[in-house]
């Protein structure tokens, strides 16, 4: 009787010690519709949850067709290891792929509407820059202009200062005129007393002769008488 409990114990013992597997592995419900998972090894056991296909679950013991696992809210049970499979099921590989697919086209939406974003703003650029290159063309005429209008006191100060210099040299000249015509006028009025004085004296003296020339002539003639 001790033999066979040992024997039986021992039994047991060597079961549970080769059903066991490596911890958190993971494996999914194959394309099955639905599973079962019970309490314990068999169908005798009580159905503690309905498992849908593709659902992940970690292994925790494998023995005799059936697997112990763990769902991802953390319910504890038995299911038919036939219905595992190592990789997930086509169903979700679709969906997972589907996904991918809607995150690339959301990132390439989003790199189409960031790069539209940039050409707009390099549109908004470039007029600026036409319109920055106009203004700075504007405002080099308006410079220009200033430039000249700046110039133009320094030009009209030294047209006044030309002026100026003609205007004393023509004072000058003017003076040495007025000087000449002085001298002239006085010469002039010199001639004028010195012929005045000549004809007076010449009266004078023709007037002393001129009785004296009548008187001979008067004598001569009462001689021939």
């Amino acid at each position: 009787m001790d033999i066979s409990y040992k024997s039986v114990f021992i039994i047991t013992l060597f079961s549970l010690f080769f059903s066991m597997t490596v911890s958190a592995k993971v494996q999914y419900v194959s394309d099955e519709l639905v599973i079962n998972m019970r309490s314990g090894k068999g169908n005798s056991f009580k159905i503690i949850k309905i498992i849908k296909s593709g659902t992940p679950l970690t292994i925790l013991q494998q023995d005799s067709g059936y697997t112990r696992a763990k769902t991802p809210k953390g319910v504890e049970g038995w299911v038919l290891s036939r219905f595992l499979i190592n990789t997930p099921v086509a169903r979700n590989l679709l969906a997972e792929a589907q996904q991918n697919v809607a995150q690339m086209k959301e990132k390439y939406d989003a790199m189409e509407s960031e790069l539209s974003t940039i050409k707009s703003e390099r549109d908004i650029l470039s007029s600026s820059e036409a319109k920055l290159l106009s203004n700075k063309e504007t405002l080099n005429v308006e410079l220009a202009k200033l430039q000249k209008i700046a110039a133009r006191p320094m030009q009209l100060e030294a047209e006044n200062d030309k002026l100026r210099n003609e205007l004393v040299e023509i004072e000058a000249e003017n003076r040495l005129i007025k000087q000449e015509y002085q001298t002239l006028e006085d010469n002039s009025d010199q001639e004028w007393f010195m012929t005045g004085a000549g004809v007076l004296f010449g009266g004078m003296i023709l007037g002393l002769i001129f009785p004296k020339l009548r008187s001979g002539q008067r004598k001569a003639n009462w001689n021939r008488l």
